[in-house]
């Protein structure tokens, strides 16, 4: 009776274990769909890399500025056609020349020094670019579309609009020329991240130490023990002397 009861647990058991891994083996890995690392949303369109496109903005209805990075890892020169589609007039329209093996940051500070210059893209390094949006009918953690064109190929994106917080805080819209910069809305940044409470606590270990290194030990061999009158030179006399 029990060498039966015994064999129908291990079949059951031996049921559910196939009915798991069956589970398992038909369900797709998670580390094997596409993240995004980043803040932004990253594509591919001819041989040349999108990342991290985003657009910044203080908030719903105020002007903003795109920021993303086109790598061009192809073999083959690129022109790369940026434009974001924000359901209220014309959309922004931006085209960017990418050499082979290089990259642009559209959204560089850098390239407001340019004032609208032509310039020729320097190898090797991070050449800035500049594109900014009259108004954004999106609130920040909403998302608008962007479209990449390059070599008659184009990709969509959804782009996150983010505060101007952070490393995005110097991403400001510049009014056009001969117009009177509008005042900023106040924005929330929230706390600091968590690498800049790292380094505050750090420090902080670190002034502590030194300080706790240049203070005194009152408690050692050395220490002064004079605590009062009672105990030191200027005590009252004791014996006969008392009674003369």
């Amino acid at each position: 009776m029990k060498l039966r009861q015994r064999a129908a647990v291990a079949l059951a058991t031996a049921a559910t274990t196939v009915g798991v891994a069956g589970c398992s083996a038909f369900s797709p890995a998670v580390v094997l769909r596409p993240y995004d690392a980043s803040d932004g949303r990253n594509t591919r369109v001819a041989g040349v890399e999108v990342r991290n496109a985003l657009v910044v903005s203080p908030g719903l209805d105020e002007p903003g500025v795109v920021s993303v990075t086109l790598v061009n890892s192809s073999a083959e020169d690129a022109s790369v056609t940026v434009s974001a589609d924000l359901e209220a007039g014309d959309a922004p329209v931006q085209t960017y020349f990418v050499p082979a093996g290089e990259l642009v940051q559209v959204g560089a500070t850098q390239a407001l020094a340019l004032d609208g210059a032509e310039t020729t893209p320097v190898p090797g390094e991070q050449n800035p670019a500049w594109l900014q949006l009259a108004q954004v009918p999106q609130h920040p953690g909403e998302t608008v579309t962007m479209t990449f064109r390059a070599a008659g190929e184009s990709a969509e994106v959804d782009a996150p609009v983010v505060l101007p917080c952070f490393e995005y805080a110097e991403l400001t819209p510049t009014p056009a020329p001969g117009a009177t910069a509008a005042p900023a809305p106040e924005v929330q940044c929230g706390a600091e991240t968590d690498d800049s409470l790292q380094q505050a606590d750090d420090e902080g270990e670190e002034e502590a130490a030194t300080t706790g290194g240049d203070e005194q030990d009152t408690t050692g061999p050395g220490a002064d023990t004079q605590s009062g009158p009672e105990s030191g030179s200027g005590a009252a006399p004791t014996g006969g002397t008392a009674g003369q």
